[in-house]
């Protein structure tokens, strides 16, 4: 049964990801609550904007 599933599918083709310059609409977004830019590859961002009623994170952080 494993035989039928693997002649008859497909190959997996890996996606990959764009140069940074077209990926960068991805890379970050406007909190809703405090309305400043998160950066998506920083994980600090991410976890403060995620707390309820929270202030905008300060620069120096």
């Amino acid at each position: 049964m494993l035989d039928q599933a693997v002649k008859g599918s497909s190959p997996v083709v890996a996606a990959r990801r764009g140069s940074p310059e077209f990926r960068q609409c991805c890379d970050s977004y406007v909190c809703p609550v405090c309305s400043q830019v998160v950066e998506l590859t920083d994980y600090r961002q991410v976890l403060w904007h995620q707390q309820p009623g929270h202030q905008p994170m300060d620069a120096d952080d």
